[in-house]
């Protein structure tokens, strides 16, 4: 599942900045021209999940309000155990090493469509959510095709996917789209500000995550995020020579490829802009620095080098080792410089 799964307790309310989509949902739903299928799409760290458990949980809810279910009855209580019968999430499972698989089988879609043709154990909807849905396969995409074409009576399907034009034009076109966008500047800041105490902080979080609050606050944590600052001067060092790549990147082996690979394309991206002539970088508090090693680089070079970032972190997924990927990265960056003078 996506970084904005929350498994207990339930969320029963959206953010405040999907007031007017849940106002559409509910008034589809009061009215009986909910879809039976959405797909529900827009970037991560928006919350898209959290819409989608608070719409379910109100559909569910015995004794619903305007602002979202109860909370309490028997549907909100069997929510937030976990146990709800006419409730079927489906997401990445985990292999026999204990790893997220790179892809939602068939045999799990097989149980949406068994799932879709009974009948309500509560006597109201049935509801299946796939997450994040892009990552199903050819297979398991044709095998939710006819659940998508006749689903059972008060089924809805709700397809959740920060990549939503990837999935097959197929399972698109039997989906009505819901497609969200990263709420505005500041009703983000006002919601992340209180809980960071912070408005700085906040702003060059939201900045980083490109606008997306969840996002912004799962990054305050990350590994990478305190680390900025040397990893960009090792990043300088090795432009000007002063640095040797294998001895920079040994010193990151301990922070790990899954932390630096995210941490470098996030750099490179400034310092790219950076030397094409841009003004304004996300890494703003790095900013004499990111236009130091830019003014050493060229812009097509930085991007061919971001490039071969995002090879590396799908190799990295695929179970290669990072510590090589990293020997690796370090090495490419520092022929750079040579490379962009020609």
């Amino acid at each position: 599942m996506s970084d904005e799964v929350a498994r207990a307790p339930w969320s029963f309310f959206p953010y405040a900045w999907h007031q007017a989509t849940w106002q559409r949902l509910t008034t589809l739903a009061q009215e009986s021209r909910l879809p039976h299928a959405l797909l529900v799409g827009g970037p991560a760290g928006i919350g898209k999940h959290r819409l989608a458990q608070a719409f379910s949980a109100w559909l569910l809810c015995q004794v619903p309000t305007a602002a979202g279910a109860c909370g309490h009855c028997k549907s909100c209580s069997l929510l937030n155990a976990g146990s709800h019968p006419d409730l079927l999430e489906l997401g990445l499972e985990t292999n026999d090493k204990g790893k997220l698989k790179q892809a939602i089988g068939v045999d799990q879609v097989r149980a949406v469509v068994d799932f879709a043709v009974k009948s309500s154990q509560l006597g109201g909807y049935r509801i299946v959510m796939v997450e994040p849905a892009h990552l199903m396969n050819v297979s398991s995409s044709n095998a939710l095709l006819k659940t998508l074409e006749e689903p059972g009576r008060q089924t809805l399907i709700l397809l959740l996917s920060s990549q939503a034009l990837t999935l097959s034009a197929t399972v698109r076109s039997r989906c009505q789209k819901l497609l969200l966008g990263t709420p505005p500047a500041e009703e983000a800041l006002a919601w992340l500000a209180p809980q960071l105490r912070d408005a700085a902080t906040a702003r060059l979080l939201l900045d980083l995550a490109d606008g997306a609050p969840l996002a912004a606050l799962t990054l305050r944590d990350s590994l990478w995020f305190p680390e900025r600052e040397r990893l960009l001067k090792d990043l300088a060092g090795l432009s000007e020579g002063r640095l040797a790549a294998l001895a920079v990147a040994q010193r990151w082996h301990a922070l790990g490829a899954e932390a630096v690979l995210p941490a470098l394309v996030s750099l490179c991206e400034d310092i790219a802009r950076q030397a094409a002539g841009a003004v304004v970088v996300k890494h703003r508090d790095l900013a004499p620095i990111i236009g130091a090693v830019a003014r050493r680089s060229s812009p097509a070079a930085v991007l061919a080098f971001c490039q071969g970032l995002a090879e590396k972190q799908r190799l990295l997924a695929g179970n290669v080792a990072g510590s090589s990927l990293l020997d690796a990265a370090f090495s490419e960056w520092k022929r750079l410089p040579a490379a962009a003078a020609q």
